[in-house]
C-alpha cells in the first residue's frame, strides 16, 4: 500500500542504530538539505538520509528517499521524522551547516526522550494549557530515540499542527502556525501534554543566525542563511572564552551602518525561495 502524502503508515522498525535525517520539499530545499548533509558527513560518520519530494544527488553515506508531498512542507517535515529508519535520530533543517562533530548528542538519549534547543528571542504564545515558563523550542535541530512514547508524540504533533491551521484553539495560534514559527507552538503544546523528558541543547548546537547568542564552547551547527558558514564558525570559534555574538559595534561601525541604511546601500541577503516566502502575504516554506 502506498503512503498517503504527509501521512506515514505505522513507522517501520528501525533498521540502523543511529543516523541523521533531513526533509526537503521543493527543488531548492532538497538541494539545500543535500548540501547540509554533505557538510555533516565530513564530521559525522553515520548514515544520513534526505527525504525528498524530487531528485537529489546522493553521496557516500547519504541516501535520498522519495516521498509524496502533502502540499504543506511542515506537515511533510514531521511526517518524514516519523519515517526515520534509525533507533536514535538527529534531525536537521535544510538551512543548517555542520562545522564539527555533533552525533555525540545522541548519547543524551540514554536518559532523555529528546534533545532540542530553545527558540531564541521569545518565550512562546499564551497557550492556556501550557505553563508560561515552559519555553518554546526551535524544531530545526532535534534528537530522539525510537519508542512508543515518541511515536505517540510525533503523531500528536503532526495532527495538532495540521488542526491548528484550520481551527485556532487560542488567540494567535493559527497565525503563528502559518508563520516562520510554524510547527513550534504545536510542538510546545504536545511536548508538555506528553510529558517528554527534554534536554535543552546550548546555542553551540543550534546557532541561530539573526539572534544574539552567548557561546562558551565550539559552535557546531550554523542555522540560517550565510554565504560563508565555515568562515563564520572559524571567527566565532577562535575565541577561547565565553563570548556574545555578534560582537558589539564600535561607534564608527554604527555610524557607517546608519549611513548605508539611509542611502539604500545596506548589504542585502541573497534572494532565495526562503527570503521570498517572508514577503508580506507569502506562505512560509522549509
Amino acid at each position: 500500500m502506498a503512503e498517503q502524502p504527509g501521512n506515514p503508515q505505522t513507522p517501520a522498525p528501525p533498521t540502523a542504530r543511529e543516523g541523521v535525517v533531513y526533509s526537503g520539499t521543493g527543488e531548492f530545499y532538497v538541494a539545500e538539505a543535500v548540501r547540509s548533509a554533505r557538510s555533516s558527513l565530513r564530521h559525522n560518520a553515520v548514515p544520513h538520509v534526505v527525504f525528498a519530494d524530487g531528485e537529489g544527488a546522493g553521496a557516500e553515506g547519504l541516501t535520498v528517499r522519495r516521498f509524496e508531498p502533502s502540499g504543506n512542507p511542515y506537515v511533510d517535515k514531521i511526517a518524514n521524522m516519523r519515517r526515520s529508519p534509525f533507533e536514535r535520530t538527529l534531525y536537521l533543517d535544510s538551512d543548517t551547516y555542520v562545522v564539527d562533530e555533533i552525533v555525540h548528542v545522541l548519547a543524551l538519549l540514554e536518559h532523555y526522550d529528546m534533545a532540542v534547543a530553545f527558540a531564541p528571542a521569545y518565550r512562546g504564545l499564551e497557550d492556556p494549557l501550557v505553563p508560561k515558563a515552559f519555553h518554546e523550542f526551535n524544531t530545526g535541530v532535534l534528537a530522539w530515540h525510537a519508542s512508543e512514547r515518541m511515536a505517540d508524540f510525533m503523531a500528536s504533533w503532526q495532527e495538532t499542527y495540521a488542526s491548528w491551521l484550520e481551527n485556532e484553539p487560542f488567540p494567535g495560534a493559527g497565525k503563528a502556525s502559518r508563520s516562520r514559527r510554524a510547527d513550534q507552538p504545536a510542538f510546545r503544546r504536545c511536548a508538555w501534554e506528553h510529558g517528554l523528558r527534554l534536554f535543552v541543547l546550548s546555542p553551540e548546537y543550534n546557532f541561530r543566525l539573526g539572534y544574539p547568542a552567548t557561546v562558551v564552547d565550539r559552535v557546531r551547527v550554523i542555522h540560517g542563511d550565510h554565504p560563508d558558514p565555515e568562515g563564520l564558525a572559524a571567527r566565532i570559534n577562535e575565541r577561547r572564552r565565553p563570548a556574545s555574538w555578534p560582537p558589539p559595534l564600535t561607534l564608527s561601525q554604527k555610524v557607517l551602518r546608519r549611513i548605508r541604511k539611509a542611502t539604500g546601500r545596506a548589504p542585502q541577503p541573497p534572494s532565495t525561495p526562503r527570503t521570498a516566502s517572508r514577503e508580506p502575504g507569502a506562505a512560509e516554506t522549509v
